[in-house]
């Protein structure tokens, strides 16, 4: 077998499709992946951004193109595929709910590619860019926070925290109060007008008797 044989057999496929097909549909998969990790990067609105797991986004499109095209055109072969991947167990927790939706994403868009629908992929993956956009602006927080205050006895007073506060809040609420001989502590759960943080955390320094102030979100996120 020469070199141009060799080279013919490593480039016929079992499967109905062409070797420039299935370079189409990974580097379709790939440009698809590109976007759906600059979409995340863009929108990511969590505590710890994770560059790895954002990479991992665009892998998985990719591969799961490939096993798309191995599988392609042979029903013996995909349920062996089934019967392969069903021994594995994945141990790695996802932190965020969002962050499962992008997972499906990367499976759909290796499917669709894997699959040649690639205006499927197109229109999910741009339907999904919008929907992301338009749920960063942050038009109505609903994110609720922890505002914890901490002042000098007899001088901190709990109403006049809430009273400066109030132009910056949706809604409060005081949770906890603790005096001792050293200090007095307050918590009042928030949900805070959208970009409200710094002018909230100025006025309540403001107040007479402040010592220090700590706002933490739900989601684990502290500014003070």
């Amino acid at each position: 077998m020469n070199k141009r044989q060799l080279l013919e057999y490593l480039l016929e496929t079992n499967a109905g499709m062409s070797w420039q097909q299935m370079l189409l549909a990974l580097l379709m998969s790939l440009v698809l992946g590109i976007w759906m990790y600059l979409v995340y990067r863009l929108t990511y609105r969590g505590t710890v951004y994770s560059k790895n797991f954002n990479q991992t986004l665009v892998l998985l499109c990719v591969i799961t193109t490939a096993v798309m095209l191995v599988i392609s055109g042979n029903l013996a072969l995909s349920l062996g595929m089934v019967g392969s991947l069903s021994i594995i167990r994945f141990r790695t927790a996802i932190k965020e709910p969002r962050d499962i939706a992008f997972l499906f994403w990367a499976i759909c868009i290796g499917i669709a590619c894997g699959s040649e629908f690639y205006l499927v992929a197109v229109l999910v993956s741009a339907i999904l860019t919008v929907l992301l956009a338009v749920g960063s602006l942050d038009l109505y927080d609903q994110v609720s926070y922890l505002l914890v205050v901490r002042g000098v006895p007899g001088v901190l007073e709990p109403g006049a925290v809430q009273q400066a506060v109030r132009p910056f809040v949706r809604a409060q609420k005081l949770r906890m109060q603790s005096d001792t001989a050293e200090a007095r502590e307050a918590t009042y759960e928030l949900r805070l007008r959208a970009g409200k943080t710094d002018a909230l955390l100025d006025a309540v320094h403001s107040v007479a008797g402040v010592e220090s102030v700590n706002l933490v979100s739900y989601s684990g996120e502290l500014l003070g």
